[in-house]
Order: C-alpha cells, then sequence, then structure tokens
C-alpha cells in the first residue's frame, strides 16, 4: 500500500524539489577556452592530428574551443603568432629559431618531427647516390625556404660550390610542378612531404641534409612567453591532446587520420594518397636524433645543441645561445 503525503508535509517537499531543479538549471558550467591555432600553410599530411583531434572532439572534452587556420608561410605564422593575433603555430621549429633573431619572442612548446627532414631530391631514374652526384644537376628551391640559408653550407660540406651545380630559386607554389614537369633535375623541400607529392609524376630519392652533418629540427608548435603566461592552462590542455592524436595516429589509424583533413577541409582538393604517404613517410622523424624511444613531444637538449651548432655555423643565428633558450616541455605534463 501507497502512503500519501499530508498536505503538510507535501508542500516542503514539493519546494525542495523546484529549488533543486532550479540549482541544476542555474548552475554555471565552465566556459570552454578559446585558442587560436595557425599551421604553416594549406592542408597536408601533418595537418593530421590537429584536424583528426577536432573531428574526434578531443579539443571540446579538454574544455578548449580551438579555431584552426590555415596557414600562407612559416614565417607569416611566425609574425602573427609574435604579433599576439594568433596564440600557437605549427610550424618548423629551426624556423621559429632564426625568426627569434630578428626580435620575435617564441618558444616551442612541444616537439614532434625531431629529426632533420630537409633533403634534396632527385629523379629516382637518374640513379644519384651520393651529394658528388649532383655535380650538373639543375636543382629548384625558392627563397624562404628553411632549406635557403643551408645551401651553401651543404655544397662545401660536400666538396662543391655554386658553380658545380644549377640552383634556381622559383615561388613556393612553383617548385613542385616545375620538378614534376621535367624542367629541374631535382628540388629541396622536406623528404617525407616531398616524395609522396611526386611520387606519381616523377618518383624521386632523397639526400638529407643531416646526413651531411647539418642539424635542423622540424615540426612542432610554437607560442610566445606571454602567452604561455597567460593561458598556460588552455595550452597544456591542447599540448596534450595533440600528442594523444599522434600516438593515437601511430598507432595504427592512420587512415582514420586522412580521412579526418578530408573531411575538415573538403574544399581543399587533397589527394588521400598524398596525405597517406606524407604521414607514413614522416613516422621516423618522429624520432630524436640523440634520445631513445622518446617519448612524442619532448624536447632535448642534446637534440637542441646540435642544432644550434649548425645555426652558428651557417650565420643564422648569432653565437651563444642555449637550448633552453628556444623550448620548453613544461606543458607535456600536468605538474
Amino acid at each position: 500500500m501507497i502512503k500519501q503525503l499530508s498536505p503538510a508535509r507535501k508542500w516542503p517537499a514539493l519546494l525542495a524539489a523546484a529549488a533543486l531543479s532550479i540549482y541544476a538549471w542555474a548552475a554555471p558550467t565552465a566556459a570552454a577556452e578559446d585558442l587560436k591555432v595557425r599551421m604553416d600553410f594549406s592542408p597536408w599530411g601533418l595537418h593530421a592530428a590537429m584536424h583528426l583531434a577536432t573531428q574526434k572532439g578531443w579539443f571540446e572534452e579538454a574544455g578548449l574551443n580551438v579555431e584552426v587556420q590555415d596557414g600562407t608561410g612559416s614565417i607569416n605564422t611566425l609574425q602573427l603568432i609574435g604579433a599576439g593575433r594568433v596564440d600557437v603555430g605549427q610550424v618548423s621549429v629551426g624556423t621559429m629559431a632564426v625568426a627569434m633573431e630578428s626580435g620575435l619572442d617564441l618558444i616551442s612548446i612541444a616537439g614532434f618531427a625531431r629529426t632533420g627532414d630537409l633533403a634534396v631530391m632527385t629523379d629516382a631514374s637518374q640513379n644519384v647516390k651520393t651529394r658528388q652526384d649532383l655535380r650538373g644537376k639543375k636543382i629548384v628551391c625558392f627563397t624562404t625556404s628553411p632549406w635557403a640559408p643551408f645551401i651553401d653550407p651543404f655544397l662545401k660540406a660536400n666538396n662543391l660550390s655554386r658553380g658545380d651545380v644549377n640552383m634556381v630559386m622559383v615561388s613556393p607554389s612553383a617548385m613542385i610542378s616545375t620538378y614534376a614537369s621535367g624542367n629541374s633535375d631535382a628540388f629541396m623541400s622536406q623528404a617525407p612531404f616531398g616524395m609522396p607529392m611526386v611520387g606519381k609524376a616523377r618518383p624521386a630519392t632523397a639526400l638529407l641534409l643531416a646526413d651531411s652533418g647539418i642539424s635542423f629540427p622540424s615540426y612542432g608548435l610554437v607560442a610566445t612567453p606571454d602567452t604561455l603566461k597567460q593561458k598556460g592552462d588552455a595550452l597544456r590542455k591542447f599540448v596534450q591532446v595533440q600528442v594523444k592524436a599522434w600516438q593515437y595516429i601511430y598507432d595504427g589509424h592512420i587512415e582514420e587520420a586522412v580521412k579526418a583533413v578530408l573531411a575538415q577541409r573538403p574544399n581543399a582538393n587533397l589527394n588521400a594518397d598524398v596525405l597517406r604517404g606524407q604521414l607514413e613517410a614522416y613516422r621516423p622523424f618522429f624520432d630524436s636524433p640523440t634520445v631513445k624511444n622518446a617519448p612524442f613531444g619532448q624536447q632535448y637538449d642534446s637534440d637542441w645543441a646540435a642544432a644550434i651548432h649548425s645555426m652558428e655555423s651557417a650565420g643564422m643565428i648569432k653565437s651563444g645561445r642555449k637550448p633552453s633558450d628556444f623550448y620548453t616541455n613544461a606543458l607535456l605534463s600536468n605538474d
């Protein structure tokens, strides 16, 4: 038998229930923290972790509202970061180090492609096996490329000079097409980026800059020290989501990452095979050149010391810099 509450007892119970309902409706929820993120260029394979995290809702789950902008060049992205127009950039952290010499106050907050990826790529049918085989070759590059300051040090390291090769500087948008159409013998770019781009039109082999003893770190995340102070909690969440995304991708989910890029950038006329090839090609470059089994995102004094030596020798940065000038691992843990 169900007991009925008397009117005298019913009203306090109803009022209590109503109060709880009003409290639940009015209780404030934590607002998502806004972050503006800018990439280096238009979409390509190494943007996969950013788009995958967006597609799977990982930023939202972390309490972040992340706006991902396509870029028009690493230097432009770095300038926008320095001016406070965006909070984070995904760029070559080596290029960041050079930009700091121009007065930009920047710091790398995560390093992903830690092994140098710059290479001279030549037509595979030409059977170029050594740097000496570049004699007489027409090589294209562009003036704002990370390669540009290293051209002469690279040639010198291999007992070559400008007179031994035919260096031609073209616009960034024309470099790949110039090579693919057969109007040059070689091009200078990041090997895991460039080789999949030309794989069908004119397959290439690569001579890595790092094999000539010249170190230049590749892609990571960059912010300013001021943003680090003002939005430290949001940046910590953001970095850790990106580490999670890269771990997920390279744990057997490259295909899902490719689909995420295509879904997030449906009008970019992207080729799934190229995106897949770039992601597959970049995996070895995620390893630290000096630390075995290094966790994704972590940066090391030993890696940066080699890069500093190379950049000093090439006149890209002033002498006296130390690794801690360029990076922090503080956002990679919850401490």
